[in-house]
């Protein structure tokens, strides 16, 4: 076969809106409403962090091409892409795919909406944009996995700027040898460390952040005329080859072009790395389990958790988070929060109100790694959770499949329920119902706007 690139180039180019069928354009509807409720919740979570990338983007100035949430002012699109991008990975409520075990939406949604904006295009173009991001993210990223993960990068930030440059490549029109040139200059930026697991998680969206901002600007200099590298994924000194040491290009290949890989991505219920939702599912199911069999959490002699290399990695290492940020990498919080709880919520990432049976039950809990918890192929990303009673008595949950993905995808009244914790302080119920409406009824054929620019200031629906 034609190397890797110039395949992907020639398939991106030759996708067209009518080869997305409706249960597709649906998805992508879901998964655009869904972006706007993880902005809302990265808005409020990563204030700090917002600020000051806000503060740095305005000092920069530049021409007014489009528009930052939660402002009034314009920025040049990859500034917009960047600072949105922020806001969407911000909270860890984003969408996301098991097989490239990374995170999508924050960062070709933002630079797709940013340059569709200056553009003037259309919500056709935006979905069929949006959904060359998926493709090129999922099926290169997902072909350079478990290795990526392995070697400490991060595949929101590396990959991210490929399938957002791709996107909006598609997005300007370009040519195929235009859309070669797009990701070969994103390529050639790709970054992102996986360090951010283990602290400065605020800095975990400028990944995101980054890959939408790269996009970009690869694209629109494609655009321009720059002419890139030759064969930027599969060369010995390529992609590929830096990213990780076995390439799967069984996950390129397989029905590209047929099968859409944003109908195989999952969507966020809790404000924690994904790696923790089996675990919080699971003890969700054993909390009601328990109920009018205890009267107090200090009868749990110890919890122990059976669940895959990945997720102990990443989040269990940190089984006190002193922050809100550390808390949405800590599997020992979630578990016990969602036992106590009831729920796993934003309001329970503000870890100095946590109920002191929390960080009791924090503190018994041990972590077991157990393969057989994780399966790519089958879609098993899953954890076993056991609680010993002082008693002896042992109550479990297996959950192998977390809420938001394969046939536990949230529906869209559940999307709006997420809509509303994510945005509440920030918009009204009534502006809430208005936006899911919105995106549930995108007509292909009208003009692209901001789902909140279109039902007004959201600022003022408090």
């Amino acid at each position: 076969m034609k190397n890797i690139t110039q395949y992907l180039s020639e398939v991106f180019f030759s996708l067209q809106y009518g080869m997305l069928d409706e249960f597709v354009i649906e998805r992508t509807k879901l998964f655009i409403a869904d972006y706007y409720a993880a902005c809302f919740a990265g808005y409020k979570i990563n204030k700090e962090f917002n600020r000051i990338n806000l503060e740095y983007v305005k000092e920069m100035g530049g021409s007014e091409q489009a528009s930052v949430l939660f402002d009034d002012m314009k920025f040049p699109a990859e500034n917009a892409a960047y600072i949105n991008s922020l806001y969407a990975h911000g909270a860890d409520m984003d969408d996301g795919n098991r097989i490239s075990a990374g995170h999508i939406g924050a960062s070709v949604l933002s630079a797709v909406f940013a340059l569709g904006e200056k553009l003037h295009v259309t919500w056709k173009e935006i979905l069929l944009a949006v959904n060359v991001g998926y493709e090129a993210f999922n099926r290169i990223a997902g072909a350079a996995q478990p290795g990526l993960y392995k070697k400490g990068f991060h595949a929101t930030g590396t990959a991210g700027g490929i399938a957002a440059g791709a996107a909006c490549a598609k997005l300007l029109k370009l040519s195929e040898a235009g859309i070669y040139n797009t990701i070969s200059l994103a390529a050639l930026q790709a970054s992102g460390l996986l360090i951010i697991d283990e602290s400065g998680q605020a800095c975990k969206p400028i990944n995101a952040a980054n890959a939408a901002r790269i996009g970009v600007r690869c694209a629109v200099l494609a655009e321009k005329g720059v002419e890139a590298p030759k064969n930027p994924l599969e060369s010995s000194k390529g992609w590929f080859h830096a990213f990780t040491d076995n390439i799967n290009e069984k996950v390129i290949l397989d029905n590209i072009g047929k099968k859409f890989t944003i109908c195989e991505s999952y969507l966020k219920i809790y404000p924690t790395c994904r790696h923790t939702h089996s675990c919080i599912d699971a003890a969700l199911i054993i909390r009601d389990k328990l109920k009018g069999t205890m009267e107090t959490w200090t009868q749990v002699q110890r919890i122990e958790v059976f669940t895959y290399f990945s997720a102990i990695q990443s989040t269990g290492k940190i089984r006190y988070p002193k922050t809100a940020e550390e808390a949405k990498f800590s599997i020992y919080y979630a578990i016990a929060a969602a036992l106590v709880n009831g729920r796993f919520s934003l309001a329970d990432l503000d870890v100095e109100k946590a109920d002191p049976a929390v960080w009791y039950l924090a503190d018994r809990i041990t972590l077991i790694e157990d393969s057989s918890m994780e399966d790519r192929e089958s879609g098993i990303r899953g954890a076993k959770v056991m609680v010993i009673m002082e008693d002896e008595r042992v109550v479990q949950e297996i959950v192998q499949i977390p809420r938001g993905e394969g046939s536990n995808l949230l529906t869209w009244t559940e999307l709006e329920e997420k809509l509303q914790s994510c945005g509440e302080e920030l918009i009204s119920l009534e502006t809430c119902t208005q936006m899911i409406e919105r995106c549930k009824n995108l007509a292909a054929d009208d003009a692209f706007e901001s789902i909140c620019r279109l039902i007004g200031n959201f600022e003022n629906s408090k």
